[in-house]
């Protein structure tokens, strides 16, 4: 046995010998630079492009075969810059000899320095670096999976690296199509001993610089990978990514991003995972995890997504976007989001949704069904939503007047019209407690539908005491918009309601019901009121009619028919009632009214008038009639005016009403009373003058006959 070993030890060391002897030979006699030329012509034929080698080739056959490279350059690609497509100042790798043997390639450390890298984008789409994969001299493209001279179908190599270290390189990508240039400088990327299946460490990071926005920082990355492209399946542990940025075009000029995840692959199951997903930036921060599948042919996802600390100003400006200003300056600085989140390359949707925005809780569900379509579907709930906080806020500054002469007033500018084709939206929105143009609304519950250019809005809602059931429809296709709007308001207390719509004192009280059947053209408020047409009917019990006080109108009628000085005024100005009805019809710009019809246990009143919405004036008579006593109420009873309708002359505009006794006609109202009385008096002397002379005409008929027969 012991001759055997020693046989063999020989041998081995023979080997060896013979191996540095080689070695030896080829680093004194073996020179690669006398190769320059060959090696350029080869990449002219393989590419097209110039190899331009300034510095040394330098060549270690063992135990390494390796070989080193000075300052290198390659040209670039026909039809773009002048600058070499890649540029290094050296390069240097090297290869265990006796591995080859089993089909295992085990490459030391892989050093690369001074790398500088254009890549480029013309505006027809085409880049620098397309033609690479092209035999200059055949114009042929390599086969998928096979590389050139070999035959896909032999065994792949083992393959490991002792590591690779880039360091000082430069990336330049400039995109004619898009308009963009982009830099990134000092890129350095070092990594450990890369095995299939072996997990590695890596780190590295590079500078930036961008015009738009405008912004220079560092990316920096590092994290531990596992390769195994044997089975296609890939891993990274710990990734970190850090991103630290400064500029004008950045909100308040600087970013900070922080990342961290679990990364894995499967390519030949198309799967793909990111688990433990921690992200901050912007004072905001990210959590959740997405699983993807169907990477090859049809790719979905699904997953957790939570966002807490979002300040949706900050977002807003960092998007390039100017907040709004809004009546609560307040508003748009809370929101959070969480869901879960699926979809695929056609939709997504975010389900379970628990969100956020101020003092505003949000529920429920939104999906964008398909992305081609705009097709949007959503049942959200909200617990309390004041849209007023969230509009600009109100200024005090008074319009122009309207041309009393011409009654048109200042026309509106000429808008584009809306045009809300190809949006397709569909879905219930509800809100707990919700104000909106100064009303209160409970239990609001709309349903909502966009299709064709058609917005139809079926709001129901609980509001003071009564109830809101309304149908909307706008019609907005390019065209002038149309508005229609029917339902209305049922059992609604009507005091605290205009109170709150206008900002102002109410001009009537009471529980009314409102019905609405309206149509106009255009969506500002000067075309509605000259489109808007249709009718508003109004019932209203147990109410009031302020800022007006018939009775001391009646009084004052009074005393102008006794030809006394009108009483003071006295008591509070407004006009009670037990019930009011009226119709409104609108059209051409006005509101006409023909049956109002006030009563109490006191009065009777009518009313007749329009009111011209565009000059917001009004023209409207009033008659009212005693049907009872008002002594009691601050005045003497009304015996003289107690059958005489009372004419009330209502003008002025809708801002400052104007209310007047019209004397004309009460006195007109008050002689004609008078002659009707004296006629009627007359007429009843007439008929008893006419009954006394039929008796005596009968007396003296029957004498006669009496003496006839005697």
């Amino acid at each position: 046995m012991k001759p055997v070993l020693r046989l063999l030890a020989g041998l081995l060391a023979l080997v060896v010998v013979v191996v540095v002897g080689l070695a030896a030979y080829f680093s004194l006699i073996f020179d690669p630079n006398d190769y320059r030329d060959r090696l350029v012509e080869l990449v002219k034929t393989q590419t097209g492009r110039t190899l331009t080698l300034s510095g040394p080739i330098e060549l270690s056959l063992f135990p390494w075969l390796g070989f080193s490279v000075g300052a290198a350059e390659l040209g670039n690609a026909k039809g773009f810059s002048d600058r070499p497509f890649a540029s290094l100042a050296s390069a240097e790798a090297r290869v265990k000899l006796l591995p080859l043997l089993t089909s295992t390639v085990a490459i030391d450390r892989v050093r690369i320095t001074g790398l500088q890298l254009s890549l480029e984008r013309r505006a027809d789409g085409q880049t620098n670096w397309a033609d690479l994969g092209r035999n200059a001299a055949t114009d042929e493209v390599p086969v998928k999976g096979k590389a050139p001279g070999t035959d896909a179908g032999s065994p792949g190599a083992q393959l490991s690296v002792g590591g690779i270290d880039v360091s000082d390189a430069v990336v330049r990508w400039s995109d004619a199509k898009a308009g963009k240039d982009f830099m990134f400088s000092d890129v350095d990327v070092s990594t450990g001993r890369i095995a299939p299946g072996e997990a590695f460490d890596f780190k590295g990071g590079f500078g930036f610089s961008i015009a738009t926005p405008a912004a220079n920082g560092r990316l920096d990355f590092s994290g531990t990978a596992t390769l195994d492209t044997a089975k296609a399946q890939y891993a990274v542990d710990g990734l970190r990514l850090t991103l630290a940025a400064e500029g004008a075009g950045l909100p308040e000029g600087k970013l900070s991003v922080g990342l961290l995840a679990d990364v894995r692959s499967d390519l030949n199951a198309g799967t793909l995972s990111l688990t433990g997903l921690n992200a901050k930036t912007l004072d905001m921060l990210m959590t959740g995890q997405v699983a993807v599948t169907g990477l090859k042919n049809h790719p979905a996802y699904e997953g957790q997504l939570s966002i807490d600390g979002l300040n949706p100003r900050v977002v807003m400006k960092a998007l390039g976007m100017t907040p709004p200003v809004t009546a609560n300056a307040e508003r748009l600085k809370r929101a959070s989001f969480k869901a879960r989140v699926s979809g695929t390359d056609k939709a997504v949707a975010f389900e379970d949704m628990a969100a956020s925005l101020d003092d505003s809780k949000l529920t429920g569900r939104v999906a964008v069904e398909d992305f081609a379509r705009k097709a949007l579907r959503f049942d959200v709930s909200v617990d309390a939503l004041d849209v007023d906080s969230y509009l600009p806020p109100a200024t005090v500054s008074p319009g122009p007047e309207p041309d009393a002469r011409s009654g048109e007033g200042e026309p509106a500018k000429a808008t584009q019209p809306l045009d809300l084709r190809g949006q397709d939206v569909a879905g219930r929105l509800r809100v707990g407690t919700l104000k909106v143009s100064g009303l209160t609304l409970t239990s609001v519950d709309t349903q909502i539908k966009l299709a064709n250019g058609r917005l139809s809005l079926a709001p129901k809602a609980s509001l003071y005491d009564g109830r809101l059931d309304m149908d909307t429809t706008l019609t907005a296709r390019g065209e002038r918009e149309q508005l229609a709007v029917s339902g209305g308001l049922n059992d609604v207390r009507l005091d605290p309601l205009l109170r709150d719509l206008t900002g102002k004192p109410e001009r009537l009280s009471g529980v009314g019901t409102v019905g609405l059947k309206l149509a106009g053209q255009g969506l500002g408020a000067e075309a509605l009121k000259r489109t808007l047409a249709g009718t508003v009917s109004l019932k209203v019990r147990d109410g009031a009619v302020k800022g007006v006080n018939i009775a001391q109108f009646l009084r004052e009628a009074q005393a102008r028919l006794e030809g006394a000085a009108a009483a003071t005024t006295q008591g509070v100005q407004q006009t009670d009632f037990s019930d009011l009805t009226a119709t409104v019809n609108l059209g051409d710009g006005v509101a006409r009214n023909t049956d109002l019809n006030l009563r109490s246990p006191l009065l009777r009143v009518n009313g007749e008038g329009s009111a011209n919405l565009v000059k917001e004036r009004i023209d409207y008579l009033v008659k009212a009639s005693v049907v009872g006593t008002l002594t009691g109420q601050g005045g003497k009873t009304l015996d003289q005016v107690r059958g005489v309708t009372v004419p009330v002359r209502v003008g002025g505009t809708f801002a400052q009403p104007t209310y007047q006794l019209d004397v004309e006609a009460l006195l007109a109202e008050a002689a004609k009373g008078k002659l009707d009385e004296q006629k009627a008096k007359l007429k009843e002397r007439v008929k008893e003058e006419r009954e006394k002379a039929k008796g005596q005409l009968k007396d003296e008929l029957r004498k006669g006959l009496e003496g006839l027969f005697k």
